[in-house]
């Protein structure tokens, strides 16, 4: 299969209003589609949700220089829980800024709840912080590598796939 790129990430959330509220004042993203499923359509994609008895809310935000969140609401909700990392499955989201520390100065002095404080991995800016129902998000600065990765990253990992990654493809 050929894909043309990632679509988007879902999250889940508490409040579909709140997190509309803290997407768009915080990151400037936009609500593009809203739609509710009600209980009888969600006992019909059990298999999707393992779910009964449920409404869901969803709705999808868009990032303004592109990029999607898809937020759902579901009624009634369980409390949010900590991520753990070390269990197989998704565990943050990232968005793409330029200057880490600024954002990370800005959003702390609005109440921001980060996680540690800005880090450098080879040059690349990062930190983690949490929406308001405790969803990771790392905001990170690719700097070099932000051309590389958007402008010649599918050459990049074709040429590594035939050589250091090689052993990823062998089989």
């Amino acid at each position: 299969m050929k894909i043309r790129s990632l679509s988007h990430v879902g999250v889940t959330v508490s409040n579909f209003e709140k997190a509309i509220d803290f997407y768009s004042k915080t990151f400037g993203f936009r609500l593009i589609s809203e739609q509710t499923l009600g209980k009888k359509q969600v006992n019909e994609l059990y298999n999707l949700y393992l779910l009964k008895d449920v409404e869901v809310r969803f709705g999808f935000l868009r990032a303004p220089k592109g990029g999607i969140i898809e937020i759902f609401e579901f009624n009634p909700s369980l409390p949010s829980e900590n991520t753990i990392w070390n269990k197989p499955g998704a565990t943050h989201f990232t968005l793409d800024v330029k200057n880490v520390k600024k954002w990370y100065n800005i959003l702390q002095a609005k109440g921001i709840t980060f996680l540690c404080e800005p880090q450098n991995t080879d040059g690349t800016e990062w930190v983690f912080m949490k929406d308001p129902d405790g969803n990771l998000i790392e905001l990170i600065d690719l700097k070099l590598n932000y051309t590389i990765i958007r402008v010649i990253g599918g050459l990049v990992g074709h040429i590594m796939s035939k050589s250091k990654f090689k052993k990823y493809y062998s089989k």
